[in-house]
């Protein structure tokens, strides 16, 4: 028994959606009814569950406009490649930079690098789909040179390390709002100046050696972050 029609709809319409620049409208509903040979209330199915995956949004009066979907980051230790993938979508890197550097205090710290220890930067813009998501600078030790050598930087790098026994274990995270500057705006595809959701994670593995300190900064309108949080035991009420 094949998947019912509604759905068949549904994967053809965010096929559709993909290809089709965010703030395009759609066909009404009795075109798309038309067209599919289906009833409206098919149709109106589609498009809800389209909705609530956010590839549309619905304008009472107005009709059907092409969006895209909102990336939740959770409270569990997920990389990008992973978000993207679960949304269905094709993650990509380019690499901006690769290089060796002599470390500043921060990255010392984080990194916990002895005082003669060079770093490693790595700069990407991350795309989902052929779309840039993000602009990433992440840093590491130079004890991981020969792992990110040979890695595929357009790839997964924490895949790439995992192979090479430095899985991520635990974050130290920091979010925060900030207003993204000019180059990034031009490399997120953003109007200038626009808000930015900035993310800074130092990664550490099983045996809470830190080997990662990336600083992250997102579309504003593509990511959101959701956490779940418990009262303290005792706490007055």
């Amino acid at each position: 028994m094949g998947a019912p029609r509604y759905i068949e709809i549904l994967d053809q319409l965010r096929e559709r959606c993909a290809g089709l620049a965010p703030g395009t409208k759609l066909a009404s509903e009795r075109a798309l009814a038309e067209e599919f040979d289906v009833s409206t209330m098919t149709v109106r199915q589609s498009l809800a569950r389209l909705a609530d995956e956010g590839w549309v949004h619905r304008s009472q009066g107005s009709g059907t406009y092409v969006s895209r979907p909102t990336v939740t980051m959770g409270p569990s230790l997920t990389s990008y490649t992973e978000d993207m993938r679960r949304l269905g979508l094709e993650p990509s890197s380019k690499v901006l930079r690769f290089e060796t550097i002599k470390p500043d205090l921060e990255t010392v710290t984080r990194l916990e690098l002895r005082p003669s220890e060079r770093a490693i930067v790595l700069e990407r813009l991350r795309f989902a789909d052929g779309e840039p998501m993000c602009h990433e600078i992440g840093v590491f030790p130079s004890r991981l040179a020969d792992a990110l050598g040979a890695a595929d930087l357009a790839g997964s790098v924490h895949e790439a390390l995992a192979e090479w026994g430095v899985a991520p274990y635990s974050t130290f995270r920091r979010v925060r709002a900030v207003v993204a500057p000019e180059r990034e705006c031009e490399l997120l595809g953003l109007p200038s100046p626009s808000p930015a959701l900035e993310i800074s994670d130092t990664f550490a593995d099983a045996l809470g050696q830190p080997f990662q300190h990336v600083r992250t900064r997102y579309r504003f309108d593509r990511y959101e972050v959701l956490s779940k949080i418990d009262r303290l035991p005792g706490a007055a009420r």
